[in-house]
């Protein structure tokens, strides 16, 4: 019932908006930007968001958030409600949009099919961000009304960012256009430095999975049973103790509800990060990452510290949601399929100081193109370069 009087909110706003179009206004230079469902205040589009806030106060930039976001205070500079009718009104007004999911979730709700206010979507500039560097995988392959949909929704993309030529790769199997894919870096790699501090953390950040769609099926599944057999090993956990080393462990942001299935993991050396957790700092200070296919892993090899990969469904992975890495082939980093593996690596990386061996060194060709911190300034030239 709320879910539904949310969505009539959403189309009601939408439409009040359109009456404030008569009414004699100040012409603006507005530019909307957010992402993550207007939930949180990261990655992409925070670091570019702030960008814009210091280099071109000329601009006038809003953040797009959900009024009931833990993030909501944390916002630099102005920010709108999303759905509110003010935003669907500077949604009318504005010269560009920037998200790092779709438009529809981050900016302006069912923009793209609602009669009158499509057309203001056809007609403003719009950015796809993406929410970090696409890495393994590949877009979802959907059938009938939901492909279509879908296909022309990317299509309708006047620019995106891809951050490597993997990225490209992989953002023409998204439908965009090819003349919109622009290889011009991570924006938020611009502010990414490795925080040293003698606090020994260990970051497992999996990605989600498709076929996991609520909280009943995250209980049985293999992703589950693999990460709790991992948390709660007898030899990892003595070994951690013994070196004063913390995990701390994050859910794919898709996965957050669930996260109070893992909450009796957590002890001393354990702990399960929350939603609002800031990932950026935890990303900077860990000195080391385990994941499986989850693109937080160019933000390790970014800053030349070990990351390794639980791939435990890699068959299944593949068969449902395909990668632009031959996972089967290609030298990407070091790679384990159960727990005890993985944890006789894990300790033989920090006995040797976190250093990086040569597999994991053959990661950063497929992860990292720009290295030189002009990613926010790229993607403001190529903006104003295009929309012009």
């Amino acid at each position: 019932m709320l879910k539904t009087l949310q969505i009539l909110g959403y189309i009601l706003h939408a439409y009040l908006a359109l009456f404030s179009l008569f009414m004699p206004q100040k012409k603006q230079k507005i530019w909307l930007i957010g992402g993550h469902n207007a939930k949180l205040y990261t990655d992409n589009a925070k670091v570019f968001y702030e960008y814009i806030l210091e280099h071109h106060p000329e601009i006038k930039i809003y953040w797009i958030i959900d009024k009931n976001a833990p993030a909501f205070l944390e916002i630099k500079g102005q920010k709108c409600i999303k759905g509110s009718v003010q935003a669907y009104r500077y949604f009318y007004q504005a010269q560009v949009v920037l998200f790092s999911d779709t438009l529809n979730s981050d900016i302006a709700p069912f923009s793209f099919v609602l009669p009158i206010v499509k057309g203001f979507y056809n007609n403003v500039f719009k950015v796809y961000l993406s929410h970090g560097t696409i890495a393994f995988k590949k877009m979802p392959q959907h059938q009938g009304k939901i492909k279509v949909i879908k296909d022309a929704i990317f299509n309708s993309y006047d620019l995106a960012i891809a951050s490597t030529t993997l990225a490209q790769k992989a953002m023409l199997g998204y439908s965009i256009k090819p003349s919109a894919i622009v290889l011009a870096g991570s924006a938020r790699h611009d502010t990414l430095v490795h925080r040293h501090t003698s606090k020994k953390v260990i970051l497992i950040t999996p990605t989600w999975r498709a076929w996991i769609s609520d909280i009943e099926s995250f209980k049985k599944s293999e992703f589950l049973y693999h990460y709790r057999q991992l948390l709660s090993d007898g030899t990892l956990l003595e070994y951690l103790r013994k070196h004063t080393i913390v995990i701390h462990f994050y859910l794919h942001h898709l996965f957050h509800s669930y996260e109070k299935a893992l909450m009796d993991l957590e002890n001393d050396v354990i702990k399960i990060l929350s939603a609002s957790s800031n990932i950026a700092d935890e990303i900077a200070s860990a000195k080391m990452m385990i994941t499986d296919y989850s693109s937080m892993c160019s933000d390790f090899y970014y800053l030349e510290k070990p990351v390794v990969f639980f791939q435990f469904d890699r068959q299944r992975f593949i068969q449902e949601i395909g990668s632009e890495i031959d996972l089967e082939k290609d030298t990407f980093g070091e790679v384990f399929y159960e727990s005890a593996t993985l944890i006789k690596n894990m300790i033989e990386t920090f006995d040797r100081g976190n250093t990086l061996s040569d597999e994991q060194k053959e990661g950063e060709k497929y992860f990292i193109h720009f290295k030189d911190k002009q990613n926010c300034m790229r993607i403001y030239d190529t903006i104003i370069k295009t929309v012009s």
